[in-house]
């Protein structure tokens, strides 16, 4: 519990030194969304990968964390999270944005899927899942018009650059006693190791939640659903792809017959609901969070 409320705690603050760092650059609030704030909110699942990955050199089973952890993660964030959010507010998005980024979310779930189907995300898997999400941004960068840089005094950016390392160092830390935590507990109590991954996942995307939430105090819809769409691109390439060019993961087959399955259908429904009028309403978020409890509650009874 100390390790997942850190990871909350220090990507806060890793977060929010980064959108000061790239609204200095000129950077739209979409664009921000997509991508500093998702990788940001994102920084803990890339450490417990990271985390993951150093330990499976060790030989510790730590790769059923570090693929469920993904899965878990983006499972949360596109049905309990999206739709606790959307109970807040009505969330509305571009039909041309939608377009765009729903395609590049569901193209990363299969490229992962893809990447996993022979039983083993490899290092080699792993360097092409981190590259595909650098062409992503390049093309997602070239496709915003920047916006009117915000003037603020150097020190106050020097400040923010080391808040921004700061809460990295934290969160890798965190992300260690996740894993090992999440493993011995899974050990104990004879759960699959893969199952806790998901629950660690949903532990992890409480950075996510909070985020949007305080985006939506702020007025910022885009930047609400932006951060959600895009952490749903940055978890399946770059955080699964970090850690896996460190070792290599194993895939347990479970994930591969339903977890995987279940976690497309559930995007597909997500990307559905915000198409019809291109908002989610609170009867749409009740949907998605109806979702991600039926899929938790199948996992224990039936899976």
């Amino acid at each position: 519990m100390a390790g997942i409320l850190g990871l909350w705690w220090s990507s806060d603050i890793a977060v929010n030194a980064a959108r000061r760092i790239a609204l200095r650059l000129g950077v739209s609030e979409l664009v921000i969304g997509l991508t500093i704030t998702s990788i940001g909110t994102s920084l803990p699942e890339i450490s417990t990968n990271i985390a993951a990955g150093l330990l499976a050199r060790k030989g510790l089973p730590s790769s059923g964390i570090a693929v469920g952890n993904i899965i878990g993660s983006c499972m949360s964030q596109i049905t309990i999270i999206l739709g606790i959010v959307g109970l807040f507010a009505n969330l509305y998005i571009q039909q041309r944005s939608l377009r765009r980024d729903g395609i590049a979310m569901l193209l990363a779930l299969f490229v992962m899927y893809l990447a996993a189907s022979d039983g083993m995300i490899s290092r080699l898997n792993g360097v092409t899942l981190v590259l595909l999400y650098v062409a992503y941004l390049v093309f997602l960068i070239k496709q915003e018009k920047p916006i009117a840089r915000e003037e603020t005094p150097t020190t106050r950016v020097i400040g923010d650059v080391f808040l921004t390392l700061g809460g990295i160092g934290v969160v890798v830390f965190s992300a260690r006693v996740v894993v090992e935590n999440g493993v011995g507990i899974a050990q104990n109590l004879g759960l699959p190791v893969a199952f806790m991954g998901i629950l660690v996942g949903l532990g992890n995307a409480l950075p996510e939640l909070s985020v949007s939430l305080r985006a939506l105090s702020k007025k910022a819809h885009a930047l609400s659903l932006g951060n959600l769409i895009g952490s749903n691109i940055t978890d399946p390439l770059l955080s699964i792809g970090i850690g896996a060019s460190l070792y290599g993961f194993a895939v347990e087959p479970i994930l591969l017959s339903y977890d995987f399955v279940y976690w497309a259908f559930a995007t597909a429904i997500a990307l559905l609901l915000l198409w019809n009028n291109m908002n989610l309403n609170r009867k749409e978020s009740s949907v998605l969070i109806a979702l991600y409890l039926m899929f938790i509650y199948l996992h224990i009874n039936f899976i």
